[in-house]
């Protein structure tokens, strides 16, 4: 326990105390989903930990669209060693924020908790789930899609996957379409979530997908 705790001071004093900003070689997965009304952007993005002992955690950053987003700066919202998988607008100035829970096992219900966090301005609803297993991520060249009804749908010669918009979240590049499905799944009567992970590669229209409140990535 004291050895934890001398980890955990070192990762402190070094993280918090000194005056230089966040290293830029600690960041990674850069992303950002733009407000409904086109004013803020959200920005997600990943710092490693600067120990080997450590881990790394996820946060996000909210500012005008105008303003240019400096990663490195301190000034960001986390949710402690949890990981938001799932973010999205409900409105301009509150969003929506499914995390998975650091360190927890299978539970008798999913959210494990939920819970209302504020951040400057804005008010983010928040649930936390466990997880049940992670597929590895499937390559999809696909020929056709649609998006309607809050159903998304990619054809190719093979076969045809659908997905429901609530249940999704999705990551866009220039030809690329990442796009992660989770659903509540069970094992011995006990709940976690089960994470598909899917690759899209085709031309496709950005500002369609834009409209499912679709992230995009960002080179740093």
């Amino acid at each position: 326990m004291k050895q934890v705790s001398i980890y955990f001071f070192v990762f402190t004093l070094t993280f918090y105390s000194c005056d230089n900003g966040v290293d830029k070689s600690l960041i990674s997965d850069a992303e950002k989903l733009t407000s409904p009304n086109g004013q803020f952007t959200l920005y997600r993005y990943f710092i490693e930990s600067s120990m080997s002992f450590g881990s790394g955690f996820s946060v996000i950053k909210i500012l005008d669209s105008k303003e240019k987003c400096d990663y490195t700066d301190r000034d960001f919202l986390r949710f402690g060693n949890d990981a938001p998988f799932f973010i999205k607008w409900k409105n301009n100035d509150t969003l929506i924020v499914k995390c998975i829970i650091d360190g927890r096992s299978l539970s008798d219900k999913q959210p494990i908790k939920r819970e209302v966090k504020k951040w400057k301005d804005w008010t983010f609803e928040v649930e936390y789930y466990s997880i049940f297993s992670a597929s590895a991520e499937i390559i999809y060249p696909f020929d056709s899609y649609s998006i309607a009804d809050k159903v998304i749908t990619f054809t190719s010669k093979k076969d045809t996957l659908t997905f429901k918009s609530d249940e999704v979240q999705i990551s866009l590049d220039t030809k690329n379409i990442f796009l992660t499905q989770f659903k509540i799944d069970t094992f011995k009567s006990k709940l976690g979530l089960a994470f598909s992970h899917y690759d899209f590669q085709n031309n496709y229209n950005q500002n369609e997908f834009l409209k499912q409140q679709s992230f995009v990535k960002i080179k740093l």
